[in-house]
């Protein structure tokens, strides 16, 4: 006997902090979750339109709407989901899932952590620093999102519900940082822990964790799909063989498509 469905993945928005940094700012140096950009007004514009763009993909496909949706905690996977579900207004809810949660890695930390960071992914180039700020080293899950922080958010208009517990990033910090082959085992465990059968799953993650799934479940290199930009769209069906050697089998039908990024909104965010 075998079970199928499909699974939609979305990057999130535009990001505050690398815009204001391109600017000449540092969004990160003064804010009181410099992990946790929000998304500028382009980014809430391009989930909208990702959102369209979402229901187009899935009727030419002839695959149905979505019907459970699960985000990253951070708040700007929470914030592009709701703009997006604008276009499917029977789904009331998003559920956090820590399974899909951004790259908990050194380059993730230092992006924000040292004294001089800046929300480059790394670090500022030549730093060699140490982080000054202790959360760092505390135990991952701890800084994500939860339902009261993202309901409480003007720009996250669909109810977050508590999270489900397919994933796990509570073992990770700077002094113990997730390696890809972590990220990697995480993101599979996250598809196929939410798939359902008969039903297509909205999922919004980030750029790093959306280009691995892809390598992970196809078994194909990411340059194949080149990169995962601001909202890029993925779909995938998926079979599974039931019996005592679990089989899954996945076709990815689109792939960082962004064809809802035209006009005016690409304005060269999209290179």
């Amino acid at each position: 006997m075998s079970t199928s469905g499909s699974l939609v993945i979305l990057r999130h928005g535009e990001r505050l902090d690398y815009t204001t940094r391109e600017s000449g700012g540092n969004w990160t140096a003064t804010a009181s979750r410099p992990y946790d950009t929000p998304l500028t007004p382009v980014g809430i514009e391009q989930g909208r339109l990702a959102g369209i763009r979402i229901a187009g993909l899935l009727s030419f496909h002839s695959l149905p709407p979505p019907t459970r949706v699960f985000t990253s905690p951070m708040l700007r996977c929470a914030e592009t989901l709701s703009s997006a579900l604008a276009e499917f207004p029977s789904v009331t809810s998003m559920s956090i899932e820590h399974g899909l949660t951004e790259s908990c890695n050194l380059d993730w930390y230092r992006s924000w952590s040292l004294p001089s960071s800046d929300s480059t992914w790394g670090g500022p180039p030549g730093v060699r620093e140490e982080p000054s700020d202790a959360r760092a080293f505390a135990n991952a899950a701890e800084l994500l999102g939860t339902p009261e922080y993202l309901n409480s958010q003007e720009t996250v208009t669909v109810a977050v519900t508590p999270r489900t517990s397919v994933g796990s990033v509570s073992q990770y910090s700077y002094a113990r940082p997730e390696s890809r082959a972590g990220q990697v085992a995480r993101l599979r465990a996250a598809a196929q822990g939410l798939a359902a059968s008969g039903e297509t799953i909205l999922l919004c993650s980030h750029g790093g964790p959306c280009t691995h799934l892809f390598e992970e479940l196809t078994g194909k290199d990411w340059k194949v799909a080149g990169e995962c930009g601001f909202t890029a769209i993925s779909v995938y069906k998926w079979e599974k063989k039931e019996g005592d050697d679990e089989e899954w089998k996945w076709e990815c039908l689109e792939i960082n498509d962004c064809g809802h990024l035209g006009g005016e909104i690409l304005g060269g965010i999209i290179e």
